[in-house]
């Protein structure tokens, strides 16, 4: 979350979701965190906002109705009925506990937050943040004793991550509402994602952004890597990234005419890009305005490197087209039957 100045933590229940396969059952808190304590609030405040740096947007679905996904309508009686935000929190560890059926899933605790003041875009809502801590700590402890100092541990959760989270904000209830997501645990991803929450990506300019870039390295790798050369798919990426940090609107001709020179390969990138959407139900993606954030959190994907079986590589900085196309040049000699690069430069560092 950008700006989390303004968000204030108003209700807190804190509560004990075991493994329904195993029989772990539940241990549901009676009464609300006291956050009276300035210290542990502002602990708990940052616990629970700092994962959420990620642009991308989801919203709750439901195959024929919203209103029956269950965490749907549990966050939308919470913003409407806040008195009985406890009640409504032991509902949602319920829920959470039938979905924890699967020998994976860890058992931990589950955090119910009651949220104000947080910024979307011009609008300041409300909202509900759900989070599960799973993984323990061990902490040294250390306590003076007469003019002596002891030492100790005690087990505990770690402040710098949580383990799964979401924050769902009051704000555009008719589609779903808008859901940010964070999963540290790759192997159980489906359980949270798909079986508690039931959210789907929200198909925004991050989402078109995200999959028009994905779609190029795709083709750069599935293309590119098999009909041309490192150099040819370098500079097609480098290509690539260099027009999306350039231009604010996305226009699918007019980036295939700006990026790729030969009619044959524009053909096959076309053709490329309409499987793509097929194939993953995308619309919409033709034209669309470039989100900025998430074209440079995109960029460590690419290679930009091309690495060469006599254990040598060249690695270009940044993604600047200038660099294979002016400064590298790729051949081939018949005397040693070896492919060859010629890189042209002023003066070494």
């Amino acid at each position: 979350m950008k700006d989390k100045t303004q968000v204030r933590l108003k209700r807190l229940a804190v509560h004990r979701v075991g493994n329904k396969s195993k029989e772990e059952g539940v241990i549901a808190s009676k009464e609300l965190v006291d956050l009276h304590d300035e210290q542990l609030y502002d602990l708990l405040v940052n616990y629970f906002l700092s994962p959420f740096k990620q642009e991308e947007f989801f919203r709750f679905t439901h195959t024929s109705d919203l209103a029956l996904n269950e965490m749907f309508a549990y966050a939308a009686l919470i913003f409407r009925e806040p008195h009985n935000f406890q009640e409504y929190s032991v509902h949602i560890l319920n829920h959470l506990y039938e979905q924890s059926d699967h020998p994976k899933v860890k058992s931990g605790e589950l955090y119910v937050v009651h949220l104000d003041g947080c910024v979307m875009e011009d609008e300041v809502v409300e909202a509900v943040g759900i989070f599960k801590s799973e993984n323990k700590d061990t902490f040294l402890t250390f306590q003076d004793e007469a003019e002596d100092l002891s030492v100790n541990y005690h087990f505990g959760v770690n402040l710098k991550s949580v383990d799964k989270g979401c924050i769902i904000f009051n704000t555009q209830a008719e589609d779903g509402f808008r859901v940010k997501l964070v999963d540290a645990n790759s192997h159980d991803a489906v359980f949270w994602k798909e079986h508690f929450l039931n959210v789907t990506e929200l198909q925004d300019t991050n989402y078109s952004t995200k999959t028009v870039l994905n779609l190029c390295k795709d083709f750069s790798e599935e293309v590119f890597a098999r009909t041309e050369s490192k150099k040819a798919q370098v500079e097609f990426i480098s290509r690539s990234v260099d027009y999306f940090s350039k231009s604010d609107t996305f226009d699918l001709e007019e980036f295939t005419s700006s990026v790729i020179d030969e009619p044959e390969t524009k053909e096959r990138f076309m053709s490329y890009s309409q499987t793509f959407a097929e194939e993953r139900d995308i619309e919409g993606f033709t034209d669309f305005a470039i989100n900025k954030n998430t074209v440079r959190n995109m960029k460590r994907k690419f290679r930009n490197f091309i690495k060469l079986d006599t254990q040598i590589e060249i690695k270009f900085s940044g993604y600047n087209p200038e660099q294979s196309e002016q400064y590298v040049e790729r051949g081939f000699d018949k005397e040693r039957n070896m492919h060859f690069y010629k890189v042209y430069f002023y003066n070494e560092s």
